[in-house]
């Protein structure tokens, strides 16, 4: 009965964490889990669907590597040392930012504690650069953290020398961001080689000194000294320390929130305090990390950089009202009533006040959800329901949308809310009508939609989940004539949209 998945993770969480790898049966079942979990990540990143921020995917992915890294201090060399060139795989995937920074977070930790490792860790800088690509730049965010990777090793010189030299030839690639993540390895490698005094390279002292150098005097105030500082500024680089912020509140709350993950992915401490029966093994460090990374803010550079930040970000770890409303237009005034500004934009655009609410909370492409608010706006929706605001921030959103998320009004209402949503718009008079095909749905062509309708579109695979069905007043699917199975979600609300503004168009004629 519990809509809410976040105490059921915790719970899983903890067990995990109880679980003792000098035990052979945890031990077994622990390395079980980890390469069923890594499988998974693979079989997610064969599929050819799409792979959008905040998909279905890339929350799978992201909630596959969280896992890992809660197991990864209990599994043993011989475990890691089998499966590390997996993990080292993985990274050449096309990933969003908060999956690579845990992918990069696990290879630094393994490196740490096995420094004997480095030699696989080489080999992932030597594949043919097709291969590589962008996705390089993981490897070379492990190696800004070289330090903490040779804490444990005695002999550093020879690892800061191969470092050296694998970093310096990515400072030439024709790829600007390539070049960017390089020099930021750079800085670090050869700021310890300074301090270690490696005597192979004072010969090449001058020329790295100085193309650092000419990097932090970049002049101008152009994209490239631009991203120079942001990249340097951004909390992976600046702020983020792989062992002192290993902690529970990193890898569940703060870094999804840093990485600008779904605030539905975030867990708040709050949560794994309600399980306080558990005992906790003492050299987990639970709770908090440091201040320091806790007080930071989402940073405006990453992979997938938006090219805008969030001009507002609710912290809230809990959600009191089931849906928040924002006036998106820029030149709006504060205190104006909301419906006054709604009536007020229909009338100048001479169109009539429409009783009709789109909810496309379950579609989780930013594609579908520009073209349904273009198409919404176009036929005078009175609002769009999506599950996240951030989607407006999307280019591939604002590619398909044409400005209309600045007309139209927006609600978010996430999954784990829509019941009561739903519920509230019913108790408002409001016909809950979903875009389904079933065994007792209505033929669109026959259907005659009242007044008030909230249309409800499905999922882009799975559809309307089973859950929410019988939430439902009634269910209409659009007659094909084809042998494939659906249209597209995007399309099939659109034709849901037109056909009701047909009906109440015709209405008010007669």
């Amino acid at each position: 009965t519990n809509r809410d998945d976040h105490n059921v993770r915790v719970c899983a969480i903890k067990f995990l964490c109880l679980l003792d790898g000098s035990n052979t049966l945890h031990k077994t079942f622990m390395e079980d889990i980890f390469i069923k979990l890594l499988d998974k990540d693979e079989e997610v990143s064969r599929s050819r669907t799409r792979y959008y921020a905040n998909s279905l995917q890339h929350r799978i992915k992201n909630r596959v590597w969280q896992t890992l890294l809660i197991l990864l201090p209990k599994l043993d060399q011989n475990f890691l040392c089998g499966i590390l060139d997996k993990v080292f795989q993985a990274g050449f995937s096309n990933n969003q930012a908060s999956v690579k920074y845990f992918i990069e977070w696990i290879v630094i930790m393994s490196l740490h504690r096995y420094p004997q490792f480095l030699n696989k860790f080489w080999d992932c800088f030597s594949y043919d650069e097709e291969k590589l690509k962008t996705s390089i730049c993981t490897f070379l965010s492990v190696l800004s953290h070289f330090d903490i990777i040779l804490q444990n090793t005695p002999e550093k010189k020879p690892a800061l020398k191969k470092a050296l030299i694998v970093v310096l030839q990515w400072c030439f690639n024709h790829n600007f961001s390539v070049r960017l993540y390089a020099l930021v390895a750079l800085k670090k490698i050869w700021g310890m080689c300074r301090m270690l005094h490696v005597e192979e390279f004072e010969a090449l002292t001058p020329v790295i000194e100085s193309s650092l150098q000419q990097v932090e005097n970049m002049h101008g105030t152009g994209n490239a000294r631009r991203n120079w500082q942001r990249i340097q500024d951004h909390f992976f680089f600046a702020t983020f320390h792989p062992l002192k912020d290993y902690s529970l509140e990193a890898i569940f709350y703060i870094l999804p929130r840093l990485s600008e993950l779904a605030e539905d992915e975030w867990i708040s401490l709050s949560k794994f305090d309600r399980f306080t029966d558990i005992p906790l093994p003492p050299a987990f460090q639970w709770y908090h990390s440091r201040t320091e990374l806790r007080d930071l803010k989402p940073s405006d550079w990453s992979q997938q950089d938006m090219g805008s930040s969030s001009s507002e970000t609710d912290s809230q770890t809990e959600w009191t009202d089931v849906q928040k409303k924002i006036i998106p237009w820029k030149n709006s005034t504060p205190s104006l009533d909301l419906e006054m500004v709604f009536q007020d934009r229909a009338a100048k655009l001479g169109k009539s006040n429409s009783r009709l609410i789109v909810v496309a909370s379950l579609i989780d492409k930013p594609t579908n959800l520009g073209g349904l608010c273009r198409t919404s706006e176009i036929f005078g929706a009175s609002a769009l329901v999506v599950g996240s605001l951030h989607y407006i921030q999307d280019k591939q959103f604002q590619h398909l949308s044409v400005s209309a998320e600045q007309w139209l009004p927006l609600v978010e209402v996430k999954p784990s809310q829509l019941v009561d949503y739903l519920q509230q718009k019913k108790n408002e008079g409001y016909t809950i009508i979903g875009v389904e095909q079933t065994a007792k749905s209505f033929d669109l062509t026959e259907y005659c939609f009242p007044e008030k309708s909230l249309l409800l579109l499905g999922n882009e695979h799975e559809g309307i989940p089973a859950n929410l069905i019988h939430h439902l007043d009634v269910c209409v699917e659009i007659p094909q004539q084809g042998i494939i199975r659906s249209l597209n979600v995007h399309v099939s609300g659109a034709l849901l949209i037109w056909e009701y503004t047909r009906q109440q168009v015709i209405k008010q004629k007669q």
